[in-house]
């Protein structure tokens, strides 16, 4: 159910031409302003909030609208904290190459060497699957969100006041048909990185968190960030609304705001691990694209290298656009332009986070709804008018 950019509208693009007009031309003020008045129109009865950072050879902005609490008005604050939903996908993926880089583990070994015998046993195809499988989405493991009827929210829900780790969204997809052999084609599976969270935790004896702090956060001053659910809230994890207006049978009640920080913030999975702010977000995926200390060349090309690039279907930001998937990462290209991106989507949250290396062009922008059509369509709009303005695809 997390989930990125969609389809675009040809409003939209009038609307993106227009704002690449008004970026070209004007100054860093009116650059703050454009952003701004754009924040502003963007919250509504179904977004509550917005925050958004921009970084480019033409400046920098960082701004918010709305509110951050429904309930007591709290004007929205630029430096939040919210759960990355799958746009965290990256941070599982870049520790596990950094660990292939380390031989700790080897991206192309078969998940048998990794796995016990009872556990492989109930995953149908694991004696074929590998880890960058499980990464780059061509295992063919089910996903573990289309097992049942809300089997997983549910059993979420229910558990509100207790930590869940891999294993429990991974118990969903246990004994479970495979949607076809590994290497067969590529289909998007949280259950693939909760595996691989799985696999992590055995290699490493301890929950991915600790070598996630200090291989990565750390090292790159991601000093706002957190494996959520295994380390502090610090600084503490912002509220993100629901509401459900479509399925009486849904387990929260219908056209009521319900806040799931409680629920959302106790999960601890590698499909969605990280709860950052929009400038370690930033920080993050321009470490993984542009070269650095952090991030090595053989880090970079086995996530991004257009070698280990597959086919991919999902949120492109283009129709016709050339769209690849690496380990984490979406690799998309149109008329020349090649760029980065991974959003997230989780119930009260949805972010997204775009790199373009043309320009060193970053774009983060967070929303505190989620998994709701009438705030996800708003999102998806928005940050496609600010996409093109960058891009200039006519």
């Amino acid at each position: 159910m997390r989930k990125g950019i969609t389809t675009i509208t040809l409003l939209g693009l009038f609307m993106s031409w227009q704002l690449a007009a008004h970026v070209q031309a004007n100054t860093q003020q009116n650059y703050h302003t454009v952003y701004q008045s754009m924040l502003d129109k963007l919250v509504s009865e179904y977004i509550p909030g917005a925050v958004l950072y921009v970084e480019s050879e033409q400046g920098r902005f960082i701004g918010s609208a709305g509110f951050q609490d429904l309930a007591k008005k709290q004007p929205m604050a630029t430096n939040i904290v919210i759960p990355n939903g799958s746009a965290g996908k990256k941070l599982t993926a870049l520790l596990v190459a950094m660990l292939n880089q380390q031989d700790v583990l080897e991206l192309d070994a078969p998940i048998s060497r990794y796995l016990d015998k009872k556990l492989l046993a109930q995953i149908q195809y694991s004696e074929a699957m590998t880890l960058r499988q499980l990464l780059n989405h061509t295992s063919g493991i089910i996903e573990y969100n289309d097992v049942g009827d809300y089997a997983f929210f549910k059993a979420q829900y229910a558990k509100q006041k207790e930590v869940t780790t891999d294993e429990f969204p991974l118990s969903f997809a246990l004994n479970q048909k495979a949607e076809f052999a590994p290497a067969e084609r590529f289909s998007y599976s949280n259950t693939g990185y909760a595996l691989v969270g799985v696999i992590l935790e055995g290699v490493l004896k301890a929950h991915p968190a600790s070598a996630i702090r200090n291989q990565i956060l750390r090292p790159l001053g991601m000093t706002s960030s957190y494996s959520k659910g295994v380390e502090t809230h610090q600084p503490e994890l912002a509220s993100g609304f629901f509401i459900n207006d479509e399925d009486p049978d849904f387990p929260t009640p219908m056209n009521v705001w319900v806040d799931m920080k409680k629920i959302i913030g106790t999960t601890a999975t590698s499909d969605a691990p990280l709860a950052s702010n929009v400038i370690d977000m930033a920080k993050l995926l321009r470490a993984i694209v542009r070269s650095n200390e952090v991030v090595s060349e053989n880090v970079r090309n086995q996530m991004i290298g257009e070698q280990h690039l597959v086919a991919s279907s999902g949120p492109r930001f283009y129709r016709g656009s050339k769209f690849r998937y690496g380990l984490g990462v979406w690799v998309e290209e149109i008329a020349g332009n090649k760029f980065y991106h991974h959003g997230g989507t989780e119930f009260g949250y949805y972010t997204q986070n775009i790199y373009i290396l043309e320009g060193d062009v970053s774009i983060t922008a967070f929303v505190n709804c989620g998994v709701n059509s009438r705030c996800e369509s708003a999102f998806q709009d928005f940050t496609f008018e600010i996409v093109d303005s960058f891009l200039h695809i006519r």
